[in-house]
């Protein structure tokens, strides 16, 4: 990288490259997203559990024997700058940089998404106190009129389509004119186990609407009637911080992961035509194995809408991105991308993103896998040493076989 290119350079060579990454990079990413619709995956999540902890051993890997080392050797290049030769350990401090970045600005996330869940948890809470006073200001005129409260709470159920079938919650909206909606989970008054469902029933509304009609017939508040409502009814909704934390990770491999992408191609799109046949095996590996990581992190991370293809496309171009700046360079002048500032610039980059998927793979190493292995191999489950043995060895194969591509790459 200091001298610049050294030997014969085909561009048609590093094109077909080009678009051999590209092919490779869309495979490995799309792999993971179509288990959500192969049959095999969805009856079985654990195989998909599988090949999740493969991609963390993975971007063990990537992260030290493929970037932190590949920014020590670039420290060490004759031609980098003075400054960073008088410390040796330059690539540690700006891989360490990264991690407490990484820490801060993943906590920051954090907290801005607990504060935007708790107030959507407030609101709903308080959506479900507006429906719950109107029951219990239901269950009042029941008790003046002597009409038994059970009956009429069982009547409410029918009319809004709801019940014990799970199908409507609480805050969900009323569903008028709605009369071929089973009630209470059952088909029809005449279905087998109808009568003691509705008994069922009876019995649930009675005991969380009692002290409503009591307070009613005593003439007490409407205000007091919710506050008893609110204590026995309110659902609030939960606060899935684990969800969030799944996305918050996502997108921070993606931006590390892509960043790397495109400085691995930069770095084959100048390579001379001898070192690249050798090389373009190891990128082909390389390029799948990230892809699959990335693509079962994008799965689990469960983005909505579009965003899931979006950000997977941004990682499969990233390599072919890089490579092909890359021969455009080689191809105008050899000489254009080498020199101080740019090996300087490679060294510093490659231990920061290093770094950033350092912190990545040890966060989901001691959060996901301990999760994983807790859920899945717990005392007393069936098979759970089987599980629990194919759980450890998908983490050393995937980055056993990362490991083994860093002799190339």
């Amino acid at each position: 990288m200091c001298s610049g290119l050294e030997g014969s350079y085909s561009v048609g060579l590093h094109v077909f490259a080009t678009f051999l990454i590209l092919f490779v990079s869309l495979v490995g990413t799309v792999m993971p997203m179509m288990t959500k619709y192969i049959r095999l995956f969805r009856d079985n999540p654990f195989a998909f559990t599988v090949g999740k902890t493969a991609a963390t051993g993975v971007l063990l890997s990537v992260s030290t024997i493929h970037l932190i080392h590949e920014g020590a050797e670039a420290f060490r290049e004759e031609c980098v700058y003075s400054i960073f030769k008088d410390y040796d350990p330059y690539y540690l401090l700006f891989a360490l940089v990264a991690v407490l970045l990484m820490q801060a600005i993943d906590l920051q996330l954090a907290a801005i998404a607990e504060r935007w869940l708790k107030a959507n948890r407030q609101g709903g809470a308080r959506g479900t106190d507006v429906m719950i006073m109107g029951d219990c200001a239901d269950a009042g005129a029941a008790a003046s009129r002597g009409t038994d409260v059970a009956d009429v709470n069982s009547v409410k159920i029918a009319r809004e389509g709801g019940g014990l079938s799970g199908k409507a919650s609480p805050t969900s909206p009323k569903i008028p004119d709605a009369p071929e909606t089973p009630s209470l989970g059952v088909e029809s008054p005449d279905a087998e186990g109808y009568g003691d469902t509705l008994a069922s029933a009876r019995t649930q509304w009675t005991r969380s609407d009692a002290s409503c009609s009591q307070h009613n017939a005593s003439d007490h508040s409407d205000a007091a009637c919710g506050v008893h409502g609110h204590q026995h009814l309110a659902v609030q909704v939960p606060m899935d911080m684990g969800s969030v934390r799944r996305v918050i990770s996502a997108v921070c491999m993606e931006f590390g992961v892509t960043l790397h992408s495109v400085f691995v191609g930069l770095t084959v799109g100048l390579t001379t035509d001898s070192v690249l046949k050798p090389l373009l095996i190891a990128l082909v590996f390389h390029q799948l194995f990230e892809g699959m990581a990335m693509g079962s992190r994008l799965v689990d991370a469960n983005f909505s809408g579009r965003l899931e293809v979006y950000l997977a496309l941004v990682f499969s171009f990233s390599a072919p991105a890089g490579m092909a700046v890359g021969t455009f360079a080689a191809a105008v002048s050899p000489s254009a991308m080498s020199g101080s500032g740019f090996v300087t610039m490679m060294a510093i980059l490659d231990s920061l993103c290093g770094g950033i998927l350092l912190y990545l793979a040890f966060t989901l190493l001691l959060g996901d896998f301990v999760a994983d292995v807790k859920h899945y191999c717990a005392d007393g489950l069936p098979g759970r040493r089987t599980r629990k043995i194919a759980l450890y060895a998908s983490l050393w194969v995937g980055m056993g076989l990362m490991a083994f591509v860093g002799k190339w790459l």
